[in-house]
This record gives structure tokens, C-alpha cells and sequence, in this order.
């Protein structure tokens, strides 16, 4: 094997993908949907029973 060979990516047929295309596929998103809510909900209610106490 050569190690002085430098490998080039296979071309692709594709167009490429604008940048501002390529960075929404990578976007946060919410994969269970609605947990953060619930979780702040239930740490209001904590803190309501806490100050019940």
C-alpha cells in the first residue's frame, strides 16, 4: 500500500446542497415533544408544595 497516496472523495451526481440547507438537517429539535413544559410544570408545583411546608 502507498502511504504517500492521498485518497479524493468519489464524485457525486448530486447537486450540492446550499449551506443554509445543510444546517436545518442539523437544527435542535424537540424529540419528545412536550417534556420540557411538563418538566417546568412539575418543578412549579414543587416549589409550591416546598412553600406550603
Amino acid at each position: 500500500m502507498d502511504k504517500e497516496k492521498i485518497w479524493e472523495r468519489p464524485a457525486s451526481d448530486r447537486p450540492k446542497m446550499p449551506r443554509s440547507q445543510r444546517a436545518k438537517q442539523f437544527a435542535p429539535f424537540d424529540a419528545l415533544t412536550g417534556l420540557s413544559e411538563r418538566l417546568r410544570q412539575a418543578e412549579e408545583e414543587h416549589a409550591r408544595e416546598q412553600e406550603r411546608k
